[in-house]
């Protein structure tokens, strides 16, 4: 049974999102604090996470922060507030999709079939390219135009499944670090200053500490070393970023 967990301080609210995703044969979990959510989330392995932004004790964007240190689980968020930064903030940290209170609650469940077709897609195609490998078990180290995926060494990353694998482990990135990541990857051995990488990923004029790249590059290397990636980001000093492939 696909399993469900919700996260809200609003009892009357929990209770509604709960009632209404138990119509749909869902197995549901809800908890009215973050910090219950981390002891049990690592355990459970849910299908899906709705997570309110405005709670106490740890908020919601706290919350999602730490939930993407480890791991990738499809999460909606959910605010009563509204306001654009709190969706652009949310997004950029890892959620998934975000949705304004008040809401309809089949819109919810709406949400949450549709992600949750989405990963099993992804699932599905995840394993017919792993069995086409084992003929081939070297992946070409450049685009292959006749699939949804990008190699680049040990690397597989499908910009429209938003999924980064190696050797078939799933590796867990924000939005933001899979944007930099894949378009490093597309220019392996290009050197891009901050300035370049802040306009091609973020998509707009940044007027801020460029640290904020180094930072994301930081958390990227972070998990490519972890999994033994071939792919490297490296440092041009004096200037900024490349990625390069190292055998």
């Amino acid at each position: 049974m696909t399993k469900l967990f919700v996260v809200d301080d609003d009892p009357s609210i929990l209770q509604l999102i709960s009632e209404y995703l138990r119509k749909e044969q869902y197995e549901v979990f809800s908890y009215a604090h973050g910090q219950q959510l981390i002891e049990h989330v690592q355990h459970e392995h849910p299908d899906c996470l709705i997570l309110d932004i405005m709670m106490p004790g740890i908020d919601g964007l706290t919350l999602l922060t730490e939930l993407r240190t480890f791991t990738g689980i499809p999460i909606i968020m959910i605010s009563a507030r509204g306001e654009e930064v709190d969706r652009i903030n949310g997004l950029e940290l890892g959620c998934n999709d975000f949705l304004s209170k008040p809401f309809n609650p089949r819109e919810l469940v709406a949400r949450v079939k549709a992600m949750l077709r989405l990963i099993d897609t992804g699932k599905r195609t995840s394993n017919s390219i792993s069995l086409s490998n084992v003929a081939d078990m070297t992946p070409p180290t450049v685009p292959d135009t006749s699939t949804s995926y990008v190699y680049a060494g040990n690397l597989s990353i499908s910009e429209e499944f938003r999924q980064v694998l190696i050797q078939n482990n799933e590796l867990y990135f924000t939005s933001r670090e899979f944007e930099l990541l894949l378009f490093l990857a597309t220019h392996v051995q290009r050197p891009f200053s901050r300035e370049q990488l802040i306009q091609q990923v973020w998509n707009y004029d940044f007027f801020g500490e460029l640290r904020v790249v180094d930072d994301l590059v930081k958390r990227i290397r972070k998990k490519l070393v972890q999994y033994q990636s071939t792919l490297t980001i490296d440092t041009v000093w004096g200037f900024g970023y490349k990625a390069a492939i190292h055998e």
